[in-house]
């Protein structure tokens, strides 16, 4: 197969969404028609396309939930998995979320940050996509960044929830947006309470519907890159068995990943199956089948000269 100049930029999602300027609203209706993130190129690996595409109807993903006898521990899960949400702002979507906890040196934050702040890259521990939101990690000073709120012609606290002051905030381009600031977190995105109450435990987390993530989890040997959702990695590889599928890293540029494919029958996980998976590095170094389960380390694909969205030959 062709390898695109996309695959490796799935992997730096959380990044390339950064770089594309997601400053958007957090309203599906008023930035796009997908569950991609605004302004971004539209491609398999560019954010957190949800859309299934077609005529068919919407999948009903926990009607497919397959029976896996596994739990997460939360008192060592890592953070940024308390805040994943099985709802998705599209009917059927996939769940896509990208979490990295490294940026490279000449990405800009300025364009996603709060403008009225004074917060830099340097205070940033991990950085979460998933849909439309963005969820920032640090330790940071919640009453201090309110004040800045308070003190912008272009925003103002409108409230508070759970001990997260909610601001409102008018981006350059007119958009309004909402976030959320907490010690721990600064959420960006109208779903910012059903976050908050998943990150207490008061709300439906993706691993408490879905345990196959929770498994997912527990392949990838990496917590500082990670990129995981439902389906087969869209326009990378045509492999309609894949139940769902994840990457991690220790970096985002790191030379060396590790991908996890989960099936949802054993039976579809042959030889063949797993040869054709390895098409998903430029050099693969090992894998192996355990059940339903296939692991694979490798390179990144190889990139080429083409433009974002161009395959090369």
């Amino acid at each position: 197969m062709s390898h695109s100049t996309t695959p490796r930029r799935g992997v730096l999602a959380a990044v390339a969404v950064i770089l594309a300027g997601c400053t958007g609203s957090g309203d599906p209706e008023a930035d796009s028609s997908d569950d991609s993130e605004p302004d971004e190129q539209p491609g398999p690996d560019d954010g957190t396309d949800d859309s299934d595409g077609g005529d068919d109807e919407p999948i009903d993903r926990e009607e497919h939930v397959p029976d896996r006898d596994v739990e997460p521990n939360w008192d060592t899960a890592a953070t940024f998995r308390k805040w994943l949400l099985f709802e998705s702002p599209i009917d059927g979507g996939n769940r896509r979320f990208d979490y990295t906890e490294s940026f490279p040196d000449d990405v800009d934050l300025s364009a996603v940050l709060p403008a009225f702040s004074e917060l830099t890259i340097d205070d940033v521990d991990g950085h979460l996509v998933q849909g439309f939101t963005q969820v920032f990690f640090g330790s940071f000073d919640a009453d201090a960044i309110a004040g800045d709120a308070e003190a912008d012609d272009d925003a103002k606290v409108v409230g508070e929830y759970e001990g997260y002051a909610v601001v409102s905030e008018v981006m350059p381009d007119g958009q309004e947006r909402t976030l959320a600031v907490g010690a721990d977190a600064i959420v960006i995105g109208d779903d910012y309470e059903a976050r908050i109450d998943a990150r207490h435990g008061d709300g439906e987390r993706l691993e408490d519907v879905d345990p196959e993530f929770t498994h997912l989890f527990g392949q990838l040997p990496h917590e500082g890159t990670i990129t995981g959702e439902y389906d087969a990695p869209e326009g990378v590889l045509e492999i309609d068995e894949i139940y769902l599928w994840g990457v991690s890293s220790e970096s985002p540029m790191a030379d060396e990943m590790a991908w996890v494919f989960v099936m949802e029958h054993a039976d579809d996980l042959t030889e063949d199956l797993l040869a054709d998976l390895e098409d998903v590095s430029s050099d693969v170094s090992d894998s192996s089948i355990d059940g339903r389960t296939a692991i694979l380390t490798g390179a990144p694909p190889e990139m080429s000269e083409a433009e974002p969205g161009e395959s090369a030959d």
